[in-house]
């Protein structure tokens, strides 16, 4: 898979992930609203969800590059970063253009929904606006590099696990347990 469309791949699941948990939001934050160790585990469990679906999505992509011989370790963090483009305009516009009369700038609003699964720590460090949304986007190459690697790792696991049945076969056939196993039938 080229690094582009990887990128789209991880760009397109973010974008999926950001709108399924921003239907969810309401729901989730609003039971509790009071009880702020409930509001930061829900918020974990958000950017844990977000990161196990980057992570299951990446890291299979990996696996099938390690297969057809198409792996290259950076291409993760790079398709990471292309899928940063998005947080990386809208951080800009939060950051240049004005707030309007009614005292909003409307990429502040977008650049939040876009990175919904840190919205607690948006929350939470309000003061830190837009600043620290830069921050929660820059972990995403990190996330899809590290998956992207896995997947050679999963390759090799079972490369392994081939290695290994196929040696237990041969003892067997030494001991002619396979042979008479495979009469039998």
């Amino acid at each position: 898979m080229s690094i582009l469309k990887l990128s789209l791949k991880v760009l397109s699941t973010h974008l999926i992930m950001s709108l399924i948990q921003v239907a969810l939001m309401p729901a989730f934050f609003g039971i509790l609203q009071k009880n702020e160790v409930y509001q930061w585990i829900i918020g974990i469990i958000y950017i844990a969800i977000f990161w196990l679906v980057i992570y299951a999505d990446t890291s299979s992509k990996g696996l099938d590059d390690a297969k057809a011989d198409k792996y290259k370790p950076y291409k993760g963090f790079i398709a990471g970063l292309i899928a940063c483009i998005p947080a990386f305009i809208l951080y800009i516009g939060a950051l240049v253009y004005p707030t309007n009369t009614n005292g909003i700038n409307w990429f502040q609003p977008a650049l939040r929904i876009w990175l919904v699964p840190y919205i607690k720590i948006f929350t939470s460090f309000e003061e830190a606006m837009p600043h620290i949304a830069i921050v929660m986007a820059l972990l995403l190459p990190l996330v899809t590099g590290i998956s992207y690697m896995d997947g050679l790792r999963k390759r090799q696991k079972i490369l392994m696990a081939i290695e290994k049945t196929d040696a237990l076969r041969n003892e067997k056939s030494k001991l002619g347990l396979y042979n008479k196993k495979n009469k039998d039938k």
